[in-house]
């Protein structure tokens, strides 16, 4: 078959750690593993790099496009230290967001060019939405462009009283289809026709998250550092507002005379919301849990399956939420999953037979339920087995790619039509 590209837009990828990253990476080698046709490029504009620069990552070419100056750079981190979590600060984030639309023109030469110098049949896959709008209406007035709507700021426009679909549709008429991995972030009934978009969730590489043993999980627990007695309890998020770790460690506090539990953080480095961060280890520092929990700091993707597979519990406290692809890469790990009854939670966790949810911000719950399954982790242990299962049959990358892969092929990008 004729050999075609993909381009994956995105101002979010690695070093960076979080779902748009991890969806991106996964998405991108698992079309490249299966398809001989296929060559994927992740186009990801960079603020004050000297130059551009690509690397090959898993096959995977990584272009990092050099975009704006020191002084650029300078003022889009006091964005970044202006996004609160209030009104305001989520004022200053889409603010930041928005910020890479002022070089759109500089991105859409980039594109064409390699366009042209590929010369091959290809496929334009966006993953922002407020950071590469303007970029993207520029390319849909030549090219059809794919969106997949990873994005919590439609959840924030759906919420609008009376204009929100009028809003919606303004901000996405021209996307020629659109991707959402929840049934919330799918929902554009009565904004477009029913063959212009549909649900198609996160995905798991399940070969490398997968279940240990015992033993395995000793031995691991021994190369990091962490006793085989512990209880650990592992909260892989982002330290923004929306996370809801601010409840996970009101929780902690409650629980801290249980000498067993350990709690480990990763992501806990975001600084995209200082104020909030910091609001949370003042909380730590003033009820003295610093010796209830670990922090691990922006665990390289690559290394994160070991967390999963040497944790007993994984909580994610968030408030809101796609089909979360830590929930599922911590399922796919066989442990006893922790979610809330937001966004795309209900949609994988079945609870009390393939996980748990709660409530988000009630910390009474979220105590009550870490002390029960802490005090009989054995009798919980046919969660995270159910959880495997599950997985395997509704969520392998390989299945995800292969109905994306049907999406591309009625929206590919023709050269000299």
């Amino acid at each position: 078959m004729e050999e075609k590209v993909v381009y994956m837009i995105s101002t979010l990828f690695y070093p960076s750690i979080g779902g748009v990253e991890n969806h991106i990476y996964n998405l991108s080698k698992t079309l490249i593993e299966n398809n001989n046709d296929i060559k994927v490029k992740i186009l990801k504009p960079t603020l004050n790099l000297e130059k551009n620069n690509i690397y090959i990552l898993d096959g995977i070419e990584v272009h990092e496009i050099a975009i704006g100056s020191i002084k650029d750079n300078k003022k889009y981190e006091s964005y970044k230290e202006k996004s609160k979590g209030n009104l305001l600060g989520f004022f200053y984030g889409y603010k930041r967001k928005a910020f890479f639309n002022k070089y759109s023109d500089i991105l859409k030469k980039y594109i064409e060019n390699d366009i042209k110098r590929e010369n091959k049949n290809f496929i334009i896959h966006q993953h922002d939405f407020i950071s590469s709008i303007i970029l993207s209406k520029k390319l849909s007035k030549k090219y059809k462009i794919i969106f997949t709507n990873h994005t919590g700021e439609y959840l924030f426009l759906k919420k609008l009283p009376i204009i929100s679909n009028l809003v919606i549709k303004f901000l996405t008429k021209h996307f020629s289809y659109i991707i959402g991995p929840s049934d919330e972030l799918a929902d554009f009934k009565d904004i477009r026709e029913n063959n212009e978009f549909c649900y198609l969730p996160n995905g798991v590489d399940i070969d490398r998250f997968n279940q240990i043993n015992l033993s395995e999980k000793n031995n691991l627990r021994k190369k990091l550092r962490i006793d085989e007695n512990e209880i650990v309890i592992f909260s892989p998020r982002r330290w923004a507002p929306t996370k809801g770790i601010i409840y996970l460690v009101q929780a902690i506090n409650e629980l801290k005379e249980n000498k067993r539990i350990k709690f480990y953080f990763a992501g806990n480095d975001y600084m995209d919301y200082p104020e909030y961060r910091n609001e949370i280890l003042e909380y730590i520092k003033n009820n003295k849990l610093e010796e209830k929990i670990k922090f691990l700091g922006n665990v390289n993707y690559q290394e994160i399956d070991k967390y999963y597979k040497v944790s007993d519990i994984v909580v994610l406290p968030s408030l809101m939420e796609a089909v979360s692809l830590g929930a599922l890469e911590a399922m796919a790990c066989g442990k006893i999953m922790i979610g809330t009854t937001v966004g795309g939670f209900p949609q994988i966790i079945n609870s009390g037979v393939n996980g748990i949810l709660v409530e988000p911000k009630n910390v009474n719950e979220l105590v009550k339920v870490l002390q029960d399954i802490s005090n009989n982790l054995n009798e919980y242990s046919n969660l995270g087995e159910e959880a495997r299962r599950f997985v395997e049959r509704e969520y392998s990358w390989k299945r995800i790619s292969q109905e994306t892969l049907k999406i591309y092929n009625k929206n590919l990008n023709i050269l000299g039509e």
